[in-house]
C-alpha cells in the first residue's frame, strides 16, 4: 500500500482512519489512492521525540526501535499531520 511501510514494515498504513492508533502515534496523511487518504504513522514506542517548526514535522527515532538500525530521524512535510496526545514532543 505504501512504498516506506514496505521498505520499514514498523511504519503503518491504511486507507481505513479506524485502523489508525491516534492517540498513540504521529500520522500524516500526504496522498490518495482510489479516492481514499492513505494514512502513515510511526507509534509512539518507536519515537524518542517529536517537533516542528514552518511545516517540517520531525520524528527522532528512539535507539530501541528496530527502526533505528536504518534511521534517526523522520521528517515529515504533508498536508495532514496529527500528533497523538500520548507522544512525547
Amino acid at each position: 500500500m505504501s512504498a516506506i511501510a514496505t521498505a520499514f514494515p514498523e511504519i503503518g498504513a491504511s486507507t481505513e482512519p479506524k485502523e489508525v492508533p491516534w492517540y498513540n502515534a504521529v500520522v500524516w496523511s500526504d496522498r490518495v489512492v482510489d479516492g481514499k487518504k492513505v494514512y502513515e504513522w510511526v507509534k509512539k514506542e518507536d519515537i524518542r521525540q517529536v517537533g516542528w517548526s514552518n511545516g517540517l514535522v520531525s520524528i527522532s527515532i528512539r535507539s530501541e526501535s528496530p527502526l533505528d538500525r536504518d534511521l534517526m530521524y523522520i521528517l515529515i512535510q504533508a498536508p495532514f499531520v496529527a500528533v497523538g496526545k500520548n507522544v512525547p514532543v
